[in-house]
This record gives C-alpha cells, sequence and structure tokens, in this order.
C-alpha cells in the first residue's frame, strides 16, 4: 500500500474543484492506496491575509485580459509541511492559485509528481487563460518586459519568468491536460514544451449525472411554473454573469438577436433558466423569461435541470474542459457552444450538439434558433448520442483506468528513484 496525496485549493467550487474532487473519488475505491486530500478549508487568517496581499499587487497590471489572474507570491504552509514527508508518498497537483503553491516554491515539488492542468496558468503569465484576442503568443514565443497596450507592473512577465527558470528543466514530473486543445497549447509553451504531457480527461460520474425520470422532469418544471411544452435553456457558470469567462456578455448579445428573429408565440414558450450565479429572481433577458436559480451544490439536482431543459447553452470564450457541456450530455440534453477549445473534443457538430464560430454572437443566436426549430425527436436524438459519447470517452470507468495506469507507473519510478 502506498499514499497518494491530493493537492488542490478546493475540492468543493468550481470546475477545477469538481475534477480534483471526482479523481480523488477515483482512489478512494482503491484498496491498494491510502488517499490524503489537502485543501485550504481551514479559516487561517495569516494565509488569508498572504492571499489579499497578492491579490492587491497583481491589481497594479493592466493587461486588457479580463481572465482571472493570479501571482501566487506565498505558498500554504500545510502543502510545504508535506513535501517534507515524500519518501512514501505520490503526490497529484490540480488547481494550486490563490496562494496555494507559490512559484518561489515550485523547485520544492517532489520527484515523479502528477501535476494536472485544470487551465493556462502554469505555461502562461499571471493569467488563467491567454487573451483571446492576442495573436503574439506570448506563451509560446516568452513574454517580454514592454508590451503594447499594456500598464502598470508587467507581472505576466515576471511571473512568466519565475516559472520558466523553474519549471522549464523539470524532467522528473508528469502534467496532464483534460483535452486534446490543452495538450497541443501545453506541448507549444516555452514552459513545457519538453516536458511530459499526458492527456488524461476530467472523469464524468454517469451514475449521478443521468437522464431523469419523467415525473422529476415534470415536478421540476411544474415547481417553476414551466409547461410541457415550453423550450427550456438552460445556462451554468460558476459566478453567473459575472464570470467573464463563461461568455455571459456574448450570451445577451445572441439573445437579442434571437428576439429579432422569432414571433410572439415563440418567444413565450422559450424560458431562459440559468444557475451558478445570484438566488432564485424570476426576470427577462433580452424579451425573454429568465428563471436564476443560484448555485446549485448538488449534483442529483443539477441532472434534473439538464435532463429538464431542451438545450444547454455555454457561450466559453474558452474551456480547458467543458464540465458543464459534458454533464448535460450525460443527461442526454444537446448543447450548442463555441468551435473551440477544450469543448471540441465533448461536443461534437450536428452529432452531440451545435457548434457555432469562435466568439461569434450572430452564429450562436443562429444555432439556437436552429436547435429550437428542431423537433424533440432530433433534440432527444442529439442527446443520445451525446450520452453514448461521454460513456465511451469520460465516464468513471474509462478515466480511472488511465488514472490508475499512470499512478502506478509513477510510484514504480518513485521506487527505482529510491532504490
Amino acid at each position: 500500500m502506498y499514499k497518494v496525496i491530493c493537492i488542490s485549493y478546493s475540492f468543493s467550487q468550481g470546475g477545477a474543484a469538481i475534477a480534483a474532487r471526482n479523481f480523488s473519488s477515483i482512489l478512494k475505491t482503491e484498496p491498494s492506496l491510502e488517499l490524503v486530500l489537502l485543501s485550504q478549508k481551514t479559516n487561517d487568517k495569516f494565509q488569508f491575509a498572504k492571499r489579499i496581499i497578492s491579490y492587491a499587487l497583481g491589481k497594479l497590471q493592466f493587461d486588457g485580459n479580463p481572465i482571472k489572474h493570479s501571482l501566487n507570491l506565498f505558498s500554504y504552509s500545510s502543502v510545504l509541511r508535506s513535501f517534507k514527508k515524500n519518501e512514501d508518498r505520490t503526490y497529484h497537483l490540480h488547481w494550486i492559485n490563490n496562494d496555494t503553491l507559490s512559484v518561489f516554491d515550485f523547485p520544492k515539488i517532489p520527484k515523479s509528481s502528477i501535476i494536472t492542468l485544470h487551465d493556462e496558468w502554469l505555461y502562461c503569465g499571471s493569467e488563467h487563460y491567454y487573451n483571446v484576442n492576442d495573436r503574439e503568443l506570448d506563451f509560446i514565443n516568452g513574454y517580454k518586459p514592454f508590451k503594447n497596450k499594456f500598464l502598470g507592473v508587467n507581472w505576466n512577465y515576471l511571473i512568466w519568468k519565475l516559472k520558466f527558470s523553474k519549471l522549464s528543466g523539470r524532467e522528473d514530473l508528469i502534467f496532464t491536460v483534460p483535452s486534446t486543445w490543452m495538450e497541443s497549447r501545453a506541448r507549444s509553451s516555452s514552459i513545457l514544451r519538453n516536458s511530459d504531457i499526458r492527456l488524461l480527461p476530467n472523469p464524468i460520474d454517469t451514475s449521478l449525472f443521468t437522464p431523469s425520470s419523467f415525473q422529476e422532469i415534470s415536478t421540476f418544471r411544474k415547481s417553476l411554473d414551466l409547461n410541457s411544452d415550453d423550450i427550456i435553456i438552460a445556462f451554468g457558470a460558476f459566478g453567473g454573469d459575472k464570470n467573464k469567462l463563461k461568455g455571459a456578455n456574448i450570451l445577451k448579445e445572441a439573445f437579442d438577436l434571437l428576439y429579432q428573429e422569432l414571433n410572439l408565440e415563440e418567444i413565450k414558450k422559450i424560458k431562459f433558466v440559468s444557475f451558478g450565479g445570484k438566488n432564485r429572481i424570476f426576470s427577462q433577458k433580452s424579451g425573454f423569461s429568465e428563471i436564476s436559480l443560484g448555485y446549485i451544490s448538488d449534483p442529483k439536482q443539477l441532472a434534473i435541470i439538464y435532463s429538464s431543459s431542451d438545450v444547454v447553452v455555454v457561450p466559453s470564450l474558452v474551456e480547458s474542459f467543458g464540465q458543464v457541456a459534458a454533464e448535460a450530455l450525460a443527461c442526454e440534453t444537446p448543447v450548442v457552444c463555441f468551435d473551440s477549445s477544450g469543448l471540441k473534443d465533448i461536443v461534437l457538430d450536428n452529432e452531440t450538439g451545435i457548434l457555432a464560430h469562435e466568439l461569434s454572437a450572430e452564429s450562436l443566436s443562429i444555432k439556437l434558433k436552429q436547435i429550437i426549430n428542431f423537433s424533440n425527436e432530433e433534440r432527444k436524438s442529439l442527446g443520445i448520442n451525446g450520452r453514448i459519447h461521454i460513456l465511451k470517452n469520460f465516464s468513471f470507468p474509462v478515466i480511472s483506468e488511465k488514472y490508475l495506469s499512470l499512478l502506478k507507473e509513477v510510484h514504480l519510478n518513485r521506487l527505482g528513484s529510491i532504490q
């Protein structure tokens, strides 16, 4: 028996946390190992103060990228203490931001550790995803100390420089990525291009995310005063409209265009249901009825929301994987999203959903109208194909085999290095 230490800022909130939790769930069923989860769940005032300092310093940079940025100037002390006891341990690092592990402490990461990239931060500067409008591709060509239209402290350059010096030569680490898009980006990056990079998609619990019963769907719709023939368009994002990464602004533009293309009867039938943001609110979105369900933590309730919807829209600017899309398809609900990033592995055009042109509100509006005009049978067919696709490629049994094989390889490598 050997010990696996899984490290993540959180195992409960956000897409990366859910993925980390799902990977740890796989390990809980494996009798040959002992699992330890390490996260920042404690109310450590000193650690919180360090995070505030790091966050405040980051605000001295203005790079025009609305995505979250992290400096990671400090480490969570429990992580560093754990690294000192690594003789009989295998480490799997997940989302280590919010000062879970400092860039200065990267050399302390034990040999033969696994690091999973849940976004692009590890091979970029301080941004979690490279600016979708920036064609200079600094993460490939190298960040520069001076850049046009850049104000304040150039943290992107400074943090990239630190990561390059401390990670680019680490041949003893294994990096995993959840999509072929991220695999390509990581392999081309200046920091990781010579690293051992493996494709390991996020596992989806298809026993939880499964089509709900007719009674469950009927009860859910009645609870929101929705008719059986209403067409529900669902949108889910942690933080709701405030999360700019998830494309709420583009979705608003698309709905504005869609409203102009439909007649009054069609508009009345369409209901927009969102979750992940504000608590339950009944309102209007671009002339359509909107119901906001707030943050939903229960996977069973999420499965009912997906199953009760006619389509789930994922207008994200970029996704390393596409957790919401995968969960929706597992519940046999088709997805409309952009033909970009990690979503391309999950949503297959006209097979499991419909792909719009990248970041085009007009195209998204056209594709939404297209799936609205589909018959129930046509939408159901896409959803059935979607579940089959998830079962074959992203279900727990499929990913478990790959993950446990990787851990066994790492464990044997560690034993060899110790001997």
